[in-house]
């Protein structure tokens, strides 16, 4: 089961009635109950349906333009890259280019201002999909024009076989109230938080042949985002310089402290790490030394490479 369709289906059958007459669209519903990957669903089986190549709704093409709430979207990008998108020729009978807008609420007024005409004189040939929180996003010249489908928070409660069956858990069956609680307490009501942290936790069960427990949910739950510190991990095992260098440049700018960096490293590394003699030396070597520079208080990020780069230059450590 795709996750547009757990606690979603009223809302996913919408999408779907507008395949054949398809029309503006403002979707609206809580951060993380599956906006962006329902539209994702909704374009793909789009192209599907009218042959279209290119990765639609993942992916910007010349027929389907995505703008995300980390690109430009000021005026400027309005009147030029949108504006040049929606006016090139139509792509046949009944078959539209798409323009997705994500979290309206980041996008400018004037931009939105500076669309009221393109939705009108090229309706003919384009699409405009906005996503948004609140019906209070967008504003009421596009909204009038857009019909609205309303995405409802659910109760994960409600749904545990299907969220379990999504990341494949192994030993699903074992699962109890306690540890499910634990898992809803970290990631609350946002069904994209709870997918990755349940993703992360059957990744765990599957690397350490382990059946659920009380406790190892609560180390699971009170470990940092694994994700940020697997490149290191690899880097060093590698000893790849450039890797291991990016890989610390963005652990740092994700805001860890050098103290941080290398607790979460230790707790990654217990729970990801091997059984491989040379990759446990290196990723040690490399910590007893990063906390010898923490003790001398030398603990800027250039002071981290540098131990990173020390460590996997060592003569001491074999090939």
């Amino acid at each position: 089961m795709s996750l547009p369709l757990i606690g979603q289906e009223t809302a996913w059958n919408s999408f779907k009635s507008l395949l054949d007459t398809p029309c503006h669209i403002f979707l609206t519903g809580p951060a993380g109950c599956g906006k962006t990957t329902l539209v994702t669903s909704f374009l793909k089986l789009y192209a599907e349906k009218h042959n279209r190549p290119g990765k639609w709704g993942t992916e910007t093409n010349d027929e389907c333009l995505i703008l995300g709430p980390e690109q430009d979207r000021g005026i400027q990008t309005i009147r030029g890259q949108v504006s040049m998108f929606i006016r090139q020729m139509s792509l046949g009978l009944d078959i539209y280019r798409w323009v997705v807008i994500d979290d309206v609420d980041t996008f400018p007024q004037i931009s939105q201002q500076a669309l009221r005409r393109p939705m009108e004189s090229y309706s003919h040939i384009t699409r405009f999909i906005f996503v948004g929180n609140s019906e209070e996003d967008l504003i009421p010249a596009l909204h009038s024009r857009c019909i609205h489908i309303s995405m409802d928070s659910i109760n994960p409660y409600d749904y545990t076989p299907e969220l379990l069956d999504l990341v494949n858990m192994p030993h699903k069956d074992e699962f109890t109230e306690e540890m499910w609680s634990w898992i809803l307490n970290i990631s609350g009501t946002n069904i994209s938080d709870l997918i990755r942290l349940l993703s992360l936790i059957a990744n765990a069960f599957r690397v350490n042949n382990t059946k659920p427990s009380v406790k190892l949910i609560r180390t699971l739950c009170s470990a940092p985002f694994y994700v940020d510190f697997i490149p290191l991990m690899n880097a060093l095992s590698e000893k790849n310089l450039v890797q291991g260098t990016y890989a610390l440049i963005h652990i740092w700018k994700r805001g860890y402290t050098f103290e941080d960096i290398l607790e979460s490293f230790q707790t990654i590394h217990t729970m990801f790490g091997n059984s491989n003699i040379y990759d446990n030396l290196i990723i040690h070597i490399f910590l007893v030394n990063a906390w010898i520079s923490y003790c001398k208080g030398n603990t800027s990020i250039l002071a981290l490479q540098n131990v990173y780069y020390k460590t996997i230059t060592s003569e001491d450590i074999p090939i």
